[in-house]
């Protein structure tokens, strides 16, 4: 007696991707906006020119968090659209974004922020950078596993 096994993935159709992604990107924005919240809130206690940086509020992490995600969403059914290999490719492409990104919170570090802000300290460019790496850890995998499966 011969006993095979086969491992199938079903992909859904590309329709089905962009039905989840109507709810999939609001929670990944959502959970990212509250933890970068949480992670400013206990980088200001641990070092308090985080918070006191001008250049950075509550307000502008809610709202970056929304703009960013809400493109890193476009790009997303941009990839799953038009790729065969959504997941791998929406990965490289996330990755690039976020060394990519990282170089606004560097850049603040060196007088080049927020118009009239002050030059940001270590600490501050250090936590916004934790930030960026922090939504990208978050929205990612929800994006490949939550919208493609």
């Amino acid at each position: 007696m011969n006993t095979q096994v086969e491992a199938v993935q079903t992909y859904q159709g590309k329709s089905s991707v962009m039905r989840k992604l109507v709810w999939v990107s609001p929670l990944a924005m959502l959970v990212s906006a509250v933890v970068n919240l949480g992670l400013y809130a206990a980088a200001g206690i641990i070092f308090p020119e985080v918070t006191a940086w001008s250049g950075a509020g509550a307000g502008q992490i809610v709202g970056a968090n929304i703009v960013y995600l809400l493109i890193g969403s476009v790009v997303f059914a941009l990839v799953a659209r038009f790729s065969r290999s959504p997941a791998r490719h929406y990965l490289i492409v996330a990755t690039i974004g976020l060394l990519l990104s990282l170089a606004l919170p560097i850049g603040a570090a060196f007088g080049y922020g927020a118009p009239g802000a002050p030059p940001a300290s270590v600490a501050t460019a250090v936590t916004l950078s934790l930030m960026h790496v922090v939504s990208y850890a978050i929205s990612v995998p929800m994006f490949n596993r939550l919208a493609l499966n």
